[in-house]
């Protein structure tokens, strides 16, 4: 039995769903001593199953490597509750003809946390259990012995969730790591024979693909007796975690960097999301804070309320960047970045500054196509060209819409850079954003800039 780890997932998902209805059942009946529904509450069991199926494939709460550690599913557990929450009472409030119990709302809740972090610690230990018993994994044979097999082999020892056993190393030469009293170390010329004899699924070869009648040996070797052969080529030469392959007819093309918005279906995900968080922000908070802080600026100092700035877009296209101002007019404010004490920032442009009220502006910006909620933050046009020429790949950042956070503000870079390997983080760490996008990274970002916004942050000035 091999290969059924992919549909894990769905055994959890199931799960899950079960647990939701038991709770909200269970707890009807707590409070009002029957199972008998009256039809605003079939409703709302509706739009719990409804949410929970939402939020958890918003967030991507089934992928494996999020079901295997208990600590990190009740990370992800706590992101699920928050968001079902925050979504139940916008849709609960909107609803204001129907008057629903609380207390069952708030029991339900309670008693589904207690029992889903029952039910996935049973999962995770039922499913250790069933392949300690020897089902559900692959056995493989590594060819070659090399740093790559290295690798390879670290890996399938040390991540027990793709199930793979590894039975035996294959190469001419001792092998250049330790390997385990349970693994077979043999030559090359051995490798059929020892397939032959044992039960092995798949084959991966790690060694130089020069020699070309060994490659094709082993392919003709492996199809005529149904092993799966896996090629392993040596890319550590390359600075690029991903490494992609298509075809163009028969024609191999390899690309060095998996960017998932250049799909357009995760783009349109994407601004879906950004027009309508923006509109919620622009609607339900810059309505009444834009006339608020307009006045206060104006005590504080002449000039314009706003502070319009061209900044480095998509593509490298310049757009104005808006903000609340937060210093005085100068000469200098396209070509100098703010630094700490700058006698430029008036008093309500600290506060505006410290707690990031001066970004608001921003979200017009998002609304408009310009920015996103999350990207690389836009730079002044000065910067981009002079890092462009001091910085490796900086301008990969600009292959998507800058953002008002990003995964480089939440690890800490954000403000002045006064040092060059300062910028070299940000930019490492945007490029990482790029070839990582999901919406539930974005949801993850945005989470961590609030937390941080209201603790406060030493950059912030």
């Amino acid at each position: 039995m091999k290969g059924y780890s992919r549909y894990f997932w769905f055994l959890h998902f199931i799960g899950d769903m079960f647990v939701i209805n038991i709770s909200f059942l269970s707890y009807y009946f707590i409070k009002f001593n029957s199972f008998v529904f009256s039809d605003k509450y079939r409703l709302l069991l509706l739009i719990f199953n409804a949410l929970w199926i939402l939020v958890a494939f918003m967030i991507n709460l089934y992928q494996l490597k999020r079901i295997r550690r208990l600590d990190k599913v009740l990370i992800n557990l706590f992101k699920a509750f928050l968001f079902n929450v925050i979504l139940i009472s916008g849709i609960l409030f909107s609803m204001k003809a129907f008057v629903f119990s609380r207390e069952h709302l708030y029991g339900t809740y309670l008693l589904l946390f207690v029992l889903i972090l029952l039910w996935r610690y049973f999962a995770i230990k039922l499913i250790y259990l069933y392949r300690k018993s020897g089902y559900n994994y692959r056995r493989v044979v590594i060819i070659g012995g090399g740093k790559v097999a290295k690798q390879l082999y670290e890996y399938f020892r040390s991540n027990d969730i793709i199930a793979v056993n590894v039975y035996a190393i294959f190469s001419n030469e001792k092998p250049e790591f330790n390997v385990d009293k349970d693994i077979s170390c043999r030559s090359l010329d051995d490798i059929k024979e020892y397939v032959l004899s044992n039960p092995i699924d798949e084959i991966y070869y790690t060694l130089s693909l020069d020699d070309t009648n060994l490659v094709k040996e082993i392919v003709e070797f492996t199809d005529k007796n149904l092993v799966r052969l896996r090629i392993v080529p040596d890319f550590r030469g390359f600075m690029f975690k991903r490494v992609n392959i298509d075809f163009f007819d028969d024609v191999p093309i390899i690309t060095f960097r998996d960017e998932p918005l250049t799909d357009f279906i995760n783009r349109v995900v994407k601004r879906i999301f950004d027009i309508i968080f923006s509109s919620l922000v622009i609607l339900l908070i810059l309505s009444w804070l834009y006339t608020i802080i307009a006045i206060l600026i104006k005590l504080s100092s002449r000039g314009p309320i706003l502070f319009k700035q061209k900044r480095s877009g998509i593509d490298n296209q310049e757009f104005i960047c808006y903000k609340f101002r937060s210093m005085r007019q100068t000469d200098d404010a396209d070509i100098k970045q703010a630094v700490k004490g700058d006698n430029r920032i008036t008093k309500i442009g600290k506060i505006l500054r410290k707690t990031s009220l001066d970004e608001f502006p921003q979200f017009v910006n998002v609304f408009l196509g310009d920015m996103s909620i999350v990207g690389p933050r836009p730079h002044m046009l000065k910067h981009t060209e002079e890092y462009s020429k001091l910085i490796n790949k900086y301008m990969v950042r600009q292959l998507v819409k800058p953002g008002i956070t990003g995964a480089a503000q939440i690890k800490g870079y954000r403000g002045e850079t006064k040092e060059l390997h300062e910028m070299e983080a940000r930019v490492r760490l945007d490029v990482w954003y790029i070839e990582n996008w999901s919406l539930a990274l974005d949801i993850n970002i945005i989470f961590l800039t609030v937390w941080q916004v209201l603790k406060g942050h030493e950059k912030a000035f």
